[in-house]
């Protein structure tokens, strides 16, 4: 059975996260490509909103925050930012978390390659520039309804600075810290090229790469119902009850991409 490939641009109020979640809850395998028209911080599932992000920083700059179903780390999006949302069948995706990242970053790799930037899988969820080792993709799964939902971005654009200033940090060196280490190791197309990019090319190059892999039936419009849900979603998502869910986790120091962090305790950035 085709996938259906739901080719959105720029999607506001939130949607370019909680879509995929309503579409997921719809139980319909598709593949969402958009980019956020609002800039705002998505939290993993996993992450502790109070220990990791500045709540009240967010606010007073205007960056919402919501909290989103699945992994990976916490994520400033905005415009210059395209995502690419897989939502498969579980039976089509190995069972191993690293072989799912790996299987179904292989589309997005070769689309990469094709913008002319070659970058390679870290495991568990990082695409980093080959030649400098900056990550130019987050990435991050999980299980949404019968679903298993993978998601990603290709940056065009990325701002280092309003994104350390997000994080919870006890004092301006360390905050400094972050800052530095985030223009070290992360990268962004239009910053690696040199050369400025068109989203909408990115989003067809995703698709014809992705299309290599399944049977696409492309729409550029999403259901209705999917829409409704979605900003229904939106309130539960970016509640403070949602935001502030303990989940155990402690957050000891922010990782940077995969490999490289800062502790929050002291000043010093190490390796794993």
């Amino acid at each position: 059975m085709a996938l259906k490939a739901y080719v959105l641009g720029k999607l506001d109020q939130m949607l370019s996260t909680t879509l995929f979640h309503a579409i997921a809850e719809l139980g319909q395998r598709a593949l969402i490509l958009c980019e956020p028209a609002d800039t705002y911080l998505s939290l993993g599932y996993f992450d502790k909103a109070q220990e990791l992000v500045d709540l009240e920083r967010c606010k007073k700059l205007g960056i919402g925050v919501i909290r989103r179903r699945i992994g990976g780390g916490a994520v400033l999006l905005g415009p210059g930012q395209v995502f690419y949302q897989l939502l498969l069948s579980k039976r089509e995706v190995p069972f191993r978390v690293e072989e799912a990242y790996r299987k179904l970053s292989l589309p997005v790799i070769r689309a990469y390659a094709r913008l002319g930037l070659e970058v390679e899988y870290r495991p568990v969820n990082d695409l980093l520039v080959k030649k400098n080792q900056r990550k130019i993709s987050g990435q991050g799964a999980g299980d949404i309804g019968n679903l298993f939902v993978f998601v990603g971005n290709v940056l065009l654009r990325f701002d280092p600075d309003m994104m350390a200033e997000l994080f919870a940090l006890p004092d301006a060196q360390l905050r400094e810290e972050v800052r530095q280490s985030l223009w070290e190791n992360i990268g962004w197309l239009e910053r690696e090229l040199s050369e400025s990019l068109d989203s909408w090319q990115v989003m067809e190059t995703l698709l014809e790469e992705f299309r290599k892999e399944w049977e696409l039936e492309v729409h550029f419009c999403p259901p209705s119902e999917a829409v409704e849900r979605a900003h229904a979603l939106r309130e539960e998502m970016t509640s403070l009850e949602q935001l502030l869910e303990d989940t155990g986790r402690s957050h000891t120091s922010i990782k940077i991409r995969e490999g490289v962090y800062v502790r929050k305790t002291q000043s010093s950035k190490h390796l794993t």
